[in-house]
């Protein structure tokens, strides 16, 4: 299968980056590691998970994605690609607490930093809200329905996956794509 974009994309915006440790949980999406102990996830694996997180969420109406200040951004443009509804000042109690003047009842939980944002996806389980979470080669898994490998310590590398996601999704909606210049946290410079 053709991956989505050029291997050589994925490693100019990093996607494929990760930390110098690692958990078990998350080998299957490891390819190597460099002589100085970075691990690197497998570029078809990043792809495989975008694809596969995209058919999850494509046909759900009521998603939120819980981004952080470095991916709000892209956030905010997946959002309105998709219908999502953005959550990027988490208070506790969202998904929980009908009183909360900001709260929601989503079909299903985006998360853009798995470790960044734990009480999430605690409250996500407690509420048996199934949770897509972008999770790092040293990231927690535990709690996490669905993940997708990736660096999530680089503004561009959020910003591609998210526009990568977004782009699968509204093709499996029967939509348009849109252009990766759109998600501001994609660009070149």
């Amino acid at each position: 299968m053709e991956l989505l974009i050029p291997s050589e994309d994925y490693k100019k915006f990093r996607m494929n980056k990760g930390e110098l440790s690692r958990n078990k949980k998350l080998d299957r999406f490891m390819s190597w590691e460099t002589p100085s102990g970075r691990n690197m996830f497998s570029i078809p694996s990043i792809d495989e998970r975008i694809r596969v997180a995209a058919k999850f969420l494509a046909p759900k109406r009521e998603i939120a994605i819980v981004c952080s200040d470095l991916d709000y951004e892209s956030a905010k443009e997946f959002a309105e690609a998709t219908g999502a509804k953005l959550v990027d000042n988490y208070r506790q109690s969202l998904f929980s607490n009908p009183k909360n003047a900001r709260f929601t009842e989503p079909e299903v939980v985006l998360v853009t930093n798995a470790d960044e944002r734990r009480n999430v996806v605690a409250e996500a389980n407690l509420n048996s809200i199934p949770l897509v979470a972008f999770c790092n080669t040293n990231s927690d898994t535990s709690g996490i329905d669905l993940i997708v490998p990736l660096n999530v310590t680089n503004r561009k590398s959020l910003g591609v996956a998210l526009w990568l996601l977004a782009n699968e999704i509204r093709k499996l909606r029967g939509e348009t794509e849109i252009p990766l210049d759109k998600f501001s946290s994609g660009d070149e410079e």
